[in-house]
């Protein structure tokens, strides 16, 4: 008898009690019905250098480890969807609300600042510039910059120490 042959009646005979195994491991009837197919695909493609004897307890064993794969499978990617839902949930709930209320109270405690500091301090931390090159567009000392950082800072950090505001 052909190899073909024997092989086909191989998936007649076994095909429905290897879905009916796969089935009661993972309870999904599309992913049971793949899981035999990708077997018996396997199967065929080596179907030549198998024991005959043996390729019955091949089919069962291989269906079974394909059903843990596809659990365990499912549940890490449940875990990453609970995951990432929850650190969007935080996110979306106490990030925003907490970075609102925060900027809040940095452009309040900006807008106490007279102009120049309020420049200064703006073109060392926005505009990334040296205190120098801040200095000599000012036309005024490194050390007249560092005064107004340090007010600006000083009017920042007591806005920030303040409680229930």
């Amino acid at each position: 008898m052909s190899d073909k042959r024997t092989f086909e009646r191989l998936f007649k005979t076994n095909y429905t009690s290897l879905y009916f195994y796969a089935f009661h491991f993972i309870n999904d009837i599309e992913a049971s019905k793949d899981i035999v197919s990708d077997t018996f695909r396997y199967v065929w493609e080596h179907y030549g250098e198998m024991d005959p004897e043996a390729v019955k307890a091949y089919l069962y064993t291989s269906v079974r480890n394909k059903c843990l794969n596809y659990l365990r499978h499912i549940h890490v990617h449940t875990q990453y969807v609970e995951f990432c839902r929850q650190v969007s949930e935080d996110f979306v709930e106490t990030e925003y609300p907490e970075l609102d209320e925060r900027t809040m109270r940095l452009r309040k405690a900006l807008d106490t600042l007279p102009p120049r500091t309020r420049h200064i301090l703006e073109e060392c931390y926005v505009h990334k510039k040296k205190y120098q090159e801040v200095a000599m567009q000012q036309e005024i000392s490194i050390s007249a910059v560092r005064k107004h950082i340090m007010k600006a800072l000083r009017v920042i950090r007591t806005e920030f120490a303040k409680k229930n505001q």
